[in-house]
């Protein structure tokens, strides 16, 4: 006898076999006893939970010697034939390559005849979804009002794709993924049956690969049992799964404690070394994290960890290393990290960064204990009753910087550079003492004109482009007085005297009072040859005006044209220009 694989052969007859779906289960044997059973059910649900599985049940509850019946008896010759695929009156079709309007034709054709030996003629359609649309339309009237031998039983992993129409005449049930406590006790159950040595752990693995699915579970169960002989270990599970063991995701999460990029660079290189899929490690080490901020916050974390307890040990002692803000900061560099690996071929690389990332990071604090800190650090910073600035040595004064410490000693020194004299004798309203707040006034208006440059710039370009381009030659050299002074080269006296016009001055008034609001007066002055400046470079304005606008506005040169230029290049030639 040839052999049979464990998906198979361990196949529910019954619906008190059916594992994971009670919910459907006890409705449909409530049906058959009280005699409600529909002419039309879709089952729709992940692959591998028992959809095909409960309409074999279900046909065979129905055309059973002893029934119809909620246990069928899988013993007389019409439960045997169907649980063969013998049966004449149950007919499974595959929607996928049945699916024309000339199969749903015959289909209407046949469904007239009365069954050849049990009560009811039963069509089983799997894959219903990949129905053409006229397949569909062609079967409407048929599964509306069909004969009363008649029971259509509908199977897809997507009902979306089902047409609305199809979906009102047929009840509904929506079949839920397994388990892993379900999955681990069937696969359980199926190695003592076979006489298989696996431990906990390896069924739990084998579950978590399976997603939901019992039929994955236990195709992979029947091909690692004959990888091993009999004697499952979790190495040998983790190496036919693809699986990252237990003892890289602990050691890559300690590295990541201690600081230690090396150590979680050698470990990617390693499964990297042996065929490991980067965005499988990453899913993995994710989870990893995830139940290391279960054992963080849950009273009773083995209920919401699928794992032995000796690995939940493992994950509580861990936690114990991490706070959970470093955990979530972990877990969402990883899923971004993630995205990022799988619209790149270079999968291994953005891994790596991320490893680094997390072994470089900084402590993550509390965001109480950040609000701590920032409070102590406003306590540390107090005024006395003269205005002078007293620095508290307390705890949190060391998160003064440098920098703030630096200007405050240059505060004091400009107050106290204030000859003592000046200070103490009277002074009339009208007289002008050119203490530090004057100086500080005066040189903010200058840094707001030299800030507000290019926009005064900009802005006459917008009125007169050759006023623009003139100034854009010099540049502010000081505010003395209300006086603002423009320095030129002396190789743009030209640029100046034309600025000088009225015109020209007093569209530059206008600007200036546009951008930074000051009523200013205006001189232009000649510098040195190479136009030395005052605190400020040249450079700071290249790019305030948009050259290619000023381009646009006059005749361009010969050897500026695209066409002479192109011809120029193609017959190495030279312009000479007609004397």
């Amino acid at each position: 006898m040839s052999y049979i694989v464990f998906a198979r052969k361990y196949r529910p007859q019954g619906f008190n076999e059916v594992v994971g779906q009670s919910h459907i289960t006890t409705t449909l044997k409530n049906a058959i006893t009280q005699n409600r059973v529909a002419h039309a059910y879709i089952f729709a649900g992940p692959r591998g939970v028992g959809k095909t599985t409960t309409a074999r049940i279900l046909a065979k509850a129905l055309n059973c010697e002893k029934g119809p019946t909620d246990n069928p008896c899988s013993i007389c010759s019409s439960c045997l034939e169907i649980t063969q695929g013998a049966s004449l009156d149950i007919l499974e079709i595959d929607g996928a390559s049945n699916r024309g309007i000339d199969e749903i034709r015959n289909l209407r054709e046949n469904v007239k005849f009365a069954p050849s030996k049990g009560r009811f003629k039963v069509y089983i359609i799997d894959e219903v979804h990949m129905l053409t649309q006229e397949a569909f339309n062609a079967l409407l009237k048929t599964l509306e009002e069909p004969p009363a031998h008649v029971k259509f039983i509908f199977a897809t992993t997507q009902a979306h794709k089902v047409p609305p129409t199809i979906l009102s005449r047929c009840q509904r049930f929506d079949f839920r993924r397994i388990s892993i406590k379900d999955i681990v006790a069937s696969l359980k159950a199926i190695a003592k049956s076979e006489g298989l040595k696996v431990d906990d752990e390896v069924l739990i693995l084998i579950a978590k690969h399976s997603d939901g699915s019992m039929r994955d579970a236990q195709v992979v169960l029947d091909q690692i049992s004959s990888n091993t002989f009999g004697n499952i270990s979790v190495e040998d599970a983790s190496k036919i799964l693809g699986a990252v063991s237990d003892d890289i995701l602990f050691n890559l999460a300690d590295s990541i404690k201690a600081h230690d990029p090396v150590s979680a660079l050698k470990m990617i290189g390693s499964l990297a070394d042996e065929g490991k899929d980067a965005a499988q490690v990453i899913l993995y080490l994710i989870e990893h994290f995830r139940n290391l901020s279960v054992m963080k916050v849950a009273n009773d974390p083995s209920s919401l960890i699928d794992a032995s307890c000796e690995k939940i040990k493992l994950y509580e002692e861990q936690s114990r290393k991490f706070s959970v803000e470093e955990i979530l900061y972990i877990v969402y560099t990883l899923s971004s990290t993630l995205d990022f690996v799988r619209k790149t071929n270079m999968a291994r690389v953005p891994f790596e960064v991320a490893m680094v990332k997390l072994t470089r990071r900084g402590s993550i604090l509390q965001l109480s204990e950040l609000l701590e800190r920032l409070d102590k650090t406003e306590k540390s910073l107090s005024r006395t009753t003269d205005g002078s600035v007293s620095l508290r040595a307390t705890e949190g004064s060391e998160a003064i910087s440098k920098n703030g410490l630096q200007q405050v000693a240059q505060f004091k020194k400009e107050v106290a550079s204030v000859p003592a004299q000046e200070s103490k004798r009277p002074r009339n309203d009208s007289e002008t003492l050119p203490t530090t707040e004057a100086k500080l006034t005066k040189n903010a208006q200058f840094d707001e004109i030299i800030s507000s440059w290019a926009a005064i710039l900009n802005q006459i370009k917008d009125r007169k482009i050759s006023a623009a381009m003139y100034l854009k030659e010099g540049y502010p050299e000081s505010l003395e007085s209300n006086t603002l002074s423009i320095s030129f080269p002396k190789s743009s006296q030209f640029h100046k005297e034309m600025l000088e016009s009225p015109d020209c001055k007093g569209l530059i008034l206008k600007a200036i009072k546009d951008s930074t609001g000051m009523n200013l007066k205006v001189k232009f002055t000649l510098s040195g040859p190479g136009g030395v400046q005052n605190n400020i470079t040249k450079d700071a304005f290249e790019g305030s005006l948009d050259d290619n606008s000023v381009i646009k506005d006059r005749p361009r040169k010969a050897d500026e044209e695209p066409i002479i230029t192109d011809a120029l290049e193609i017959f190495g030639g030279e312009i000479e220009l007609d004397k």
